[in-house]
C-alpha cells in the first residue's frame, strides 16, 4: 500500500470517529439522593426577613420627690431642715441645740462691730456721755425690736400655715422705724464735726445694732 492509499484510509477513519463522538448521546449524571439535596438547599436557603429586636426595658419613672422642708409652699433646700425644730423638741431642747451655732456665727461679726465702734470714738473724740448715749440708743432698740418680734411669734403671725408676706413686710416697717428712731437719736448727740468724722468712717449705726447686741438674750430659759 503506498502512503498515498494510506492517508487516504487515515482519513475517512478520523472523519467516522469524529462524526460518531459528535451524534453519541452523554450519559446523563444520576440524580442525587434526597439527603443530598436537602443539605443542598438548606445550605443556599437564607432568612430575608429582619430579627425581631428585643423590647427595650421599660425604666420606672422615679418617683417625685416631695420638699423636705417648706415654707408658706415655698421648698427649702434639705440641709434647712437642721434649723428647724425636729419632731416632738420643745423650744428649750431647740434653743440649747442652736445656741453654740449661731454664736459661732456671729462671734467674728460682733468682734468686728467692737472695734469698728471703739475706734470711731476715738477718731471723733467722743466723750463718757456720748459713748453712753450710743449704747443706750442700741440697747433701747433692741428691747423694743425683740419686744414686737416676740409678740408676733406668740400671736402665731409666723406660722408657716397662715403666714402671709403683707404680716411680714409690717413687721419689718415697725423694725426700721425703731432703727430709724434710735440713729437719730445718737446722731443728735455728736456735734458737726463728729458727724463729718462718722461720714468718713466705716461704723454704722444699724451695723452696730445688729450685731452687738446679745439677741439671744431674749430667748425664754
Amino acid at each position: 500500500m503506498s502512503w498515498k492509499n494510506l492517508s487516504i484510509v487515515l482519513a475517512v477513519v478520523c472523519s467516522w470517529q469524529a462524526w460518531r463522538g459528535c451524534h453519541h448521546e452523554c450519559p446523563v449524571a444520576p440524580p442525587p439522593e434526597r439527603e443530598t439535596c436537602v443539605k443542598l438547599i438548606a445550605q443556599h436557603a437564607w432568612d430575608t426577613s429582619e430579627p425581631e429586636r428585643p423590647a427595650p426595658p421599660q425604666e420606672d419613672e422615679p418617683p417625685v420627690e416631695k420638699p423636705a422642708v417648706s415654707f408658706n409652699g415655698i421648698a427649702l433646700p434639705a440641709w434647712t431642715a437642721y434649723f428647724a425644730p425636729m419632731p416632738g423638741e420643745d423650744l428649750r431642747s431647740y434653743r440649747d441645740r442652736m445656741m453654740p451655732l449661731a454664736k459661732a456665727a456671729l462671734a467674728p461679726q460682733r468682734a468686728r462691730v467692737a472695734r469698728s465702734r471703739d475706734d470711731f470714738a476715738a477718731a471723733a473724740h467722743l466723750d463718757s456721755s456720748q459713748r453712753a448715749t450710743l449704747d443706750k440708743a442700741r440697747q433701747e432698740a433692741a428691747d423694743r425690736i425683740e419686744e414686737k418680734v416676740m409678740g408676733a411669734f406668740m400671736n402665731g403671725d409666723f406660722n408657716p400655715a397662715t403666714f402671709k408676706p403683707m404680716t411680714g413686710v409690717a413687721l419689718a416697717r415697725d423694725v426700721l422705724d425703731q432703727v430709724d428712731k434710735a440713729n437719730a437719736q445718737f446722731m443728735a448727740s455728736l456735734r458737726e464735726d463728729q458727724k463729718a468724722a462718722l461720714a468718713q468712717h466705716p461704723f454704722d449705726f444699724g451695723d452696730y445694732l445688729l450685731f452687738g447686741t446679745l439677741w439671744e438674750d431674749a430667748l425664754p430659759n
